[in-house]
């Protein structure tokens, strides 16, 4: 966590942009603070987790049933998703995917309700099962088998459809992170970085190539949709939708021909989607005593359609929506720390955010001191969530609470199983 944080502020610090909010004190010490509740979670740790190793006993004859199960929860979820949102939610996806999401973005401020079918909570809690087939795969891709290795990598599919339906990018980053998650994990246990056997290395220099040139396709099309034709247009919607300022150095380069216009409007674009988390704690801190408290409905996505369907009196989102709106806040990136505060306040955040280290820690030294895959698998999602926090908490990433469930129980399963199998040698 230490060293993601002092990565992110450096890169914070260098990025040739600056923003109207800059963090201040208040919001600065908030983050740190958030640093340090975490790493004296994960040292607290060690008082549950002392003792001698015991290594794991894991016979893998599960693990090509449980990859393929996984995936075709996955690829199936992912289908599910899409049949309702092409067919049943009566949007028009003719204008396109990035206007309809731009149009989308503004009905959920305004609270216009979108119709839903059942296949989408269906698609919802088992789209997250095909992470969990990639990670098996790349934690133990040694040991398994050709179909369950090849149906693995295809679930893959089912978050990059996710991600493209609704003309975002977090679900393929989010997988990403779980890769690098994975390959942590396997140099943790004295592996390879990736398993041998599969020519991983240039599919991953593929994925990596096409999600950036995904990424730029985006920014175009968007900057197509708001009719940004030039480099006065991109700077004048930086200053007024963004509140950021390109540095005078960049912009003189493109102002004389020594950098594409292209190539710095996506940098720039790119840039200010991975650094501008600080900001919104800046207006977090600002706004305050305008804000709710709001009980983990801001970081778990899943639970305002529910609140819309099954308690739509209390109108909870609708206050959430608002009030974030009214700040500023609703769609920009908090980290983790203002995505902590906003669901549980100052003093329940520090405290959640301690029982993530206590938790990320015992996730570590579970795997220090046997392996077993359940524990791996569990670091995995550790790793991803320190990765991703210079963005948003634990669960507040493209349904990344329904992954930590789908990942939960797997290793639930694990666990049972050995258990069960160790009952029954003795």
């Amino acid at each position: 966590m230490c060293v993601v944080w002092i990565a992110f502020v450096t890169v914070y610090a260098t990025v040739p942009i600056r923003y109207v909010h800059t963090p201040g004190f208040a919001a600065w010490g908030l983050m740190l603070a958030g640093v340090v509740a975490f790493c004296l979670g994960a040292a607290l740790s060690r008082l549950s987790t002392q003792g001698p190793a015991q290594p794991a006993e894991d016979d893998f004859g599960y693990l090509d049933a449980l990859i393929i199960i996984c995936a075709i929860m996955g690829l199936t979820g992912a289908a599910f998703i899409v049949i309702d949102k092409v067919f049943f939610s009566g949007q028009d996806w003719s204008i396109g995917i990035t206007a309809l999401r731009d149009r989308r973005f503004v009905e959920v401020v305004e609270g216009v309700p979108i119709r839903r079918s059942p296949l989408v909570y269906i698609g919802y809690l088992t789209i997250s099962f095909s992470c969990v087939s990639v990670c098996l795969f790349l934690l133990k891709g040694e040991k398994v088998g050709r179909l369950a290795g090849w149906l693995a990598q295809a679930s893959i599919l089912a978050m990059a459809v996710y991600a493209v339906l609704y003309g975002g990018r977090m679900p393929i980053l989010l997988i990403i992170l779980l890769a690098i998650g994975c390959a942590m994990v396997r140099k943790l246990t004295h592996q390879t970085l990736l398993p041998s056997g599969w020519y991983l290395w240039p599919k991953t220099a593929f994925v990596t190539l096409a999600f950036f040139a995904y990424t730029n396709l985006v920014w175009t099309l968007r900057r197509d949709m708001n009719r940004v034709v030039d480099f006065d247009g991109f700077v004048r919607v930086a200053d007024k939708k963004w509140d950021l300022a390109i540095s005078p150095w960049l912009d003189h380069a493109v102002r004389s021909g020594k950098i594409a216009a292209g190539t710095v409007m996506d940098f720039v674009s790119t840039a200010m989607y991975l650094t501008h988390s600080p900001t919104t704690v800046q207006r977090i801190v600002e706004h305050s005593s305008s804000l709710s408290t709001y009980f983990g409905l801001y970081q778990i996505g899943v639970l305002s359609p529910l609140f819309d369907v099954f308690a739509p009196g209390l109108k909870l989102p609708e206050t959430m929506r608002a009030e974030l709106a009214s700040t500023g806040i609703f769609g920009w990136f908090p980290n983790a720390w203002g995505a902590w505060l906003l669901d549980c306040g100052y003093y329940f955040g520090l405290f959640a955010i301690i029982v993530w280290g206590v938790l990320s820690g015992a996730a570590y030294r579970a795997v220090l001191r046997g392996g077993s895959v359940a524990a791996q698998l569990m670091l995995v999602f550790v790793y991803m969530t320190i990765l991703v926090s210079p963005l948003n908490a634990p669960f507040g990433m493209a349904n990344s609470f329904l992954i930590f469930c789908s990942f939960a129980v797997v290793a639930a399963w694990l666990c049972w199983r050995t258990r069960r199998a160790q009952r029954s040698i003795r």
